[in-house]
């Protein structure tokens, strides 16, 4: 069973929730999804820790990019850096996590050439 780490900007809590279940329905296992959490340094600090120490567990970051404040098919800097995170672990370890959009790449953000370099490098796919 492929284990899958969900990465989406907090706003998507619910829609992460669905695809959460969606996912498991399919058989794979999610092993860390949105977590709300607390606006405090500490909470921040914990919640990334295993967050990425999950990322290194992975079989699939699942990439929940949805439209948020007007940007069509968003990928905020946070989730730029756990794909980044996921690419690095792949060259640098030789991991083999695959790493999944679930919509086009956004366009007109800082790092749209880096993400569609990555996409031509074939580091970053698409969910069927």
């Amino acid at each position: 069973m492929k284990k899958v780490v969900i990465c989406a900007s907090e706003n998507f809590h619910k829609e992460a929730e669905e695809w959460k279940s969606k996912l498991e329905n399919e058989g794979f296992s999610v092993i860390r999804s949105i977590e709300l959490i607390e606006k405090t340094a500490e909470a921040y600090r914990d919640t990334h820790t295993d967050h990425y120490k999950k990322i290194t567990e992975a079989d699939i970051l699942f990439v929940l990019n949805l439209e948020k404040k007007g940007v069509k098919n968003y990928i905020g800097p946070s989730v730029f850096a756990e794909i980044a995170f996921a690419i690095g672990l792949n060259i640098a370890l030789g991991k083999k996590t695959e790493i999944y959009c679930l919509n086009p790449l956004p366009e007109n953000i800082p790092y749209s050439d880096e993400l569609e370099l990555w996409k031509k490098l074939g580091w970053i796919k698409f969910w069927k």
